[in-house]
Parts: structure tokens; C-alpha cells; sequence
């Protein structure tokens, strides 16, 4: 009878990433709009980007709903909002 050892810690396939560089203003910048489907999250996510339009003349570039809290937002739709926008805000509900 042959033992196999295995290594409980498993290969790590992470990928390294950099914070994005902070905005030096946000005047007239367009946001992308990201929820997570929650019960209210649209609603806050609205009035945020309500401010953002008041206060720094900010545009809506892109609104996407992901409907399932549980699940990562897909990368064809965070990757349209990269492209449309020059900054995200995300809100969670409940």
C-alpha cells in the first residue's frame, strides 16, 4: 500500500493588484453605478449619486444592478463600467 502526502495549503492562485490612484477632484466626472440587488440598495445608491451630480456636477455614465448579493458582479459588467466611467460607487441594501 503506497501513502500519498498532500499539501492541505493548496496552490495559491492570487493576483496582484494596486489600489487605484486617488482623484485629485471629481468635478464633472462621470460615475458608474454598481448595486448589489438588496432591498433599498438602489435607492441609497441613487441619492449618493444625487449629491455627487448637487456638489461636484458628477454624471450617471452607467447603472448596473447585479440582483444577487451572494454572487460576484460579472466581469463583462464591471468591465463596461471601468470603460464608461472615471469612478465606481457600490452600495449594499437591507
Amino acid at each position: 500500500m503506497t501513502i500519498r502526502l498532500l499539501d492541505p495549503g493548496g496552490q495559491s492562485q492570487a493576483v496582484e493588484r494596486r489600489m487605484a490612484p486617488r482623484l485629485v477632484r471629481l468635478d464633472g466626472l462621470k460615475m458608474g453605478l454598481l448595486t448589489n440587488g438588496k432591498h433599498n440598495a438602489d435607492v441609497l445608491l441613487r441619492e449618493t449619486a444625487a449629491l455627487f451630480e448637487a456638489r461636484h456636477g458628477c454624471s450617471e455614465a452607467l447603472f448596473h444592478d447585479k440582483r444577487n448579493a451572494g454572487n460576484p458582479c460579472k466581469p463583462e459588467h464591471l468591465q463596461a463600467l471601468c470603460e464608461a466611467s472615471d469612478f465606481l460607487i457600490t452600495a449594499v441594501g437591507d
